[in-house]
């Protein structure tokens, strides 16, 4: 058996429309290779309707930082089917961490996997 991509294990499947938030080059190479026609887009505008999106990763190395990022980007999540917080060990996003500053907005969290030896992703939705 194959091992799983880090597109699929994140359910990112073929054609998806995925919204890439708060990330570098080095993230968003995490999900290479992506599935036939999925598209990353780092910016949601005009041309990429909330409504369209099919997935969110939320990028965090720092727990201010994520706590920001929720604040702009949580109320534009919510009709996303699917959406991950990913974060790198070693810093003090977690977990733990991640579900305290959810719980603020109504979110929880859902499920966890592992990229690789450095990043995890966590799947959050609305309560």
């Amino acid at each position: 058996m194959t091992e799983q991509s880090n597109a699929e294990k994140l359910r990112i499947s073929d054609g998806s429309i995925v919204w890439i938030i708060g990330s570098t080059v080095e993230e968003t190479s995490l999900l290479d290779p992506l599935p036939e026609g999925a598209e990353v887009v780092e910016q949601r505008d005009d041309e990429h309707d909330p409504d369209l999106i099919d997935a969110a990763i939320v990028f965090a190395d720092d727990r201010l930082q994520l706590a920001e990022q929720f604040d702009e980007t949580l109320p534009q999540l919510g009709s996303i089917p699917l959406v991950w917080v990913a974060w790198p060990a070693g810093t003090d996003v977690g977990q733990e961490t991640i579900q305290e500053l959810l719980s603020d907005y109504g979110w929880a969290a859902v499920e966890t996997v592992t990229l690789d030896e450095t990043w995890s992703a966590l799947r959050i939705e609305q309560s």
